[in-house]
């Protein structure tokens, strides 16, 4: 008997989805740190310009819209609070997709979620089936999928949005196949947007179009069951003839353990593109151990991955939106500012002459060595710092703080969180926020939430 295709397995897995403490928790701390970025993502111009945009549009006011007191149908307010989640750069990374998980299936989770009045507990591992599903599809085609250029944040997470939709609304088995194929045909966007207002509509866009799809689904339109392995199917299109697919699916397994645990979630202590993360916490262990003043910095070389060069693609930014994707950038403000943080990235730093001036020191390039790791998402560094007095200061990082294998502190991510929570609200509302998401899993509904999410 041949195999069940992937989506009648994913339908299968949503239909009994459940998570023990432990996945739980884990999910739990994706969505917090969601909230946080959201929060401040809210206050970026591409967060209003895409609200003002969906506003218009709106058929309904069944869906919060973080930061704001405003409310939106389901699908408009996913699309503006996916894209809020995106705007800093701020939020966490899977390295099972190289994208960005949550600010894509928490806002479509919260959107139906809150239109139900789905309780907390339901809403988080719903999230935690839709991304599941999601990575499971990156395992029958990553990473080819990355490498020919598609931002897989728009392409694998429509899909999550879609099934954690499904989840949510219990919807009949081929309802669920129907759902999930059409979010397949909305999968898209392109590398080459990195660095502009795109990349977090990327996000937002993701989110709206697998609640779309699901809305489609349960009006009655059809797709086909094979959509990700059949012939001109998800994983032809954007993989190509991916190695090893068929026996990928082969050995496809849902939820046993969730990936979310088994190879978790990468979360930024800095607002900018996790590329340069590694080169960060590295020059910031440089400067502290040899007492480095920026005059005395003759060159920085550094040696990149394959990806890493591919995503950090403004060499001489001139928009705070591109300077989060600047290697010579954030390098520049640690050696002038000692850090990098959400105040780092104002045109007055950009066009402050000292940065400007370490920004020229900077060259970036592949390191062979790295480059023969393939086309990894983690971003590891080589670094080498030459000295006006002759000096020459070298050092390696493979990981960034805030992998599973190095994580932020508790007092780190609650840090994270009140700092970005406090951009758009009060520094009293955003502990009691906080504190609040720590308890979710005992919230009736999660409508309670959403009143705390504005000033």
């Amino acid at each position: 008997m041949s195999r069940s295709s992937f989506l009648e397995q994913a339908a299968e897995f949503l239909a009994a989805a459940d998570a023990d403490e432990a996945t739980f928790a884990a999910a739990r701390e994706a969505f917090i740190d969601y909230i946080g970025v959201a929060l401040a993502g809210s206050q970026e111009q591409v967060a209003r310009t895409v609200f003002g945009w969906a506003a218009a549009r709106s058929s309904g006011r069944e869906a919060s819209v973080i930061g704001s007191r405003d409310r939106l149908d389901s699908e408009h307010a996913a699309l503006c609070n996916g894209v809020a989640g995106h705007a800093l750069d701020f939020d966490d990374t899977s390295w099972t997709t190289i994208g960005h998980p949550t600010t894509v299936v928490a806002p479509a989770a919260l959107a139906i979620g809150e239109s139900i009045e789905a309780s907390g507990r339901e809403v988080v591992v719903a999230y935690l089936a839709g991304v599941e599903v999601a990575h499971r599809l990156a395992d029958l085609t990553m990473p080819e999928a990355s490498q020919n250029g598609w931002h897989t944040t728009g392409i694998f997470y429509a899909l999550g949005a879609a099934a954690a939709a499904c989840r949510l609304l219990h919807l009949e088995r081929h309802v669920t196949i129907n759902a999930l194929a059409l979010s397949l045909s909305r999968a898209s966007g392109i590398r080459a947007n990195f660095g502009t207002q795109a990349k977090p509509y990327h996000a937002g866009m993701a989110a709206r179009n697998g609640l779309e799809a699901v809305s489609l689904a349960r009006a009655g339109l059809t797709a086909a069951t094979e959509a990700v392995e059949g012939a001109d199917g998800f994983i032809r299109c954007f993989a190509g003839a991916a190695q090893h697919e068929r026996a990928r699916l082969e050995r496809l397994e849902f939820g046993r353990p969730y990936d979310l645990v088994q190879r978790g979630l990468a979360y930024k202590r800095y607002p900018c593109c996790s590329g340069s993360h590694p080169a960060c916490d590295l020059l910031l262990d440089i400067v502290s151990k040899h007492g480095i003043d920026p005059e005395q910095v003759a060159e920085i070389r550094v040696g990149t991955s394959l990806l890493a060069e591919r995503e950090l693609v403004c060499h001489e930014p001139r928009t705070p939106v591109e300077a989060r994707f600047s290697m010579e950038f954030a390098l520049a403000v640690i050696l002038v500012r000692g850090e990098v943080t959400l105040e780092s990235f104002t045109a007055d730093i950009l066009a402050d002459p000292m940065v400007r001036q370490m920004m020229a020191r900077v060259r970036m390039t592949v390191s062979p060595r790295l480059a023969a790791l393939g086309f990894v998402g983690t971003a590891p560094v080589e670094m080498e710092i030459l000295l006006r007095d002759g000096r020459r200061i070298t050092g390696s990082r493979d990981l960034a703080i805030g992998n599973p294998e190095c994580p932020m502190s508790e007092a780190d991510r609650q840090r994270k969180f009140l700092a970005c929570a406090g951009r758009s609200i009060t520094p009293g509302a955003a502990a009691d926020l906080y504190q609040q998401l720590l308890k979710i899993d005992g919230i009736a509904s999660v409508a309670r939430l959403a009143a705390l999410m504005h000033a």
